[in-house]
């Protein structure tokens, strides 16, 4: 139960952010609030990791390092409006919370098919033509980077659904860690408008808001699957 309040009041920090963020309060408001929320969904990881029959596993320290990346990622991510070098501190971060929580699915299945590569075949050669074909986007230079994490972010979300085998004995723990990566793959694909393309700041404002929905709930899911990680056994 104490991680259900947990996710909960992540969601309460969430809705805070999300006003601050709309109505372009104070940055340092913004970094302290975003901060809280992320720090939430790492205590919710750890709670629900208590809570399982199989506490602590392998598989759930490398989830827990993945969360705790994502966490420091938000961080940087958030003051990047000091300098362009905390968002690449903040890209690598989360690139390396990505690779984890690769690392952890393929505990589980270790078996790589269609489904593995298929968001990777999907996700990227769309991006790719929407940049050719847009005028609008500016990506400062960061363009090899922002591609590199697409390849780590869609290798990730493919993992992750090669745990659909798990979804007869575990269907709470498949469910909830698919949906997770899945958002967290949303947001980021909304974050890469939202940086990246010539928007009407309004707009921007909107999109905001979808990001941070995606990510924080994306995050407090993949915590909250720790919970019946036990269930889904190793091959």
């Amino acid at each position: 139960m104490i991680k259900i309040i947990s996710f909960c009041l992540m969601t309460v920090s969430l809705a805070v952010l999300n006003i601050v963020s709309f109505f372009e309060m104070s940055q340092v408001l913004r970094v302290s609030i975003k901060t809280t929320t992320s720090i939430m969904f790492v205590i919710t990881g750890f709670l629900a990791a208590r809570s399982s029959k199989d506490s602590f596993s392998t598989y759930t320290k490398l989830i827990l390092t993945g969360l705790i990346l994502g966490m420091l990622g938000d961080i940087l991510l958030a003051l990047q409006y000091i300098s362009i070098g905390f968002f690449v501190a903040g890209l690598i971060s989360f690139a390396l919370g990505h690779i984890f929580y690769v690392i952890s699915f393929s505990l589980k299945s270790q078996k790589m098919d269609i489904i593995t590569f298929l968001p990777m075949i999907i996700v990227l050669p769309l991006f790719l033509l929407l940049v050719c074909i847009s005028k609008q986007f500016d990506f400062q230079g960061l363009f090899p980077c922002i591609l590199i994490y697409g390849i780590i972010l869609t290798f990730m979300e493919g993992k992750s659904l090669n745990l659909l085998k798990y979804t007869e004995k575990a269907k709470k723990f498949v469910i909830l860690t698919i949906t997770g990566t899945s958002l967290f793959a949303i947001s980021d694909i909304i974050l890469l408008f939202i940086l990246f393309m010539n928007l009407q700041s309004s707009l921007k404002n909107v999109l905001g808001i979808f990001n941070l929905v995606t990510y924080y709930i994306g995050q407090g899911l993949i915590a909250l699957s720790l919970t019946y990680e036990s269930l889904a056994v190793r091959d």
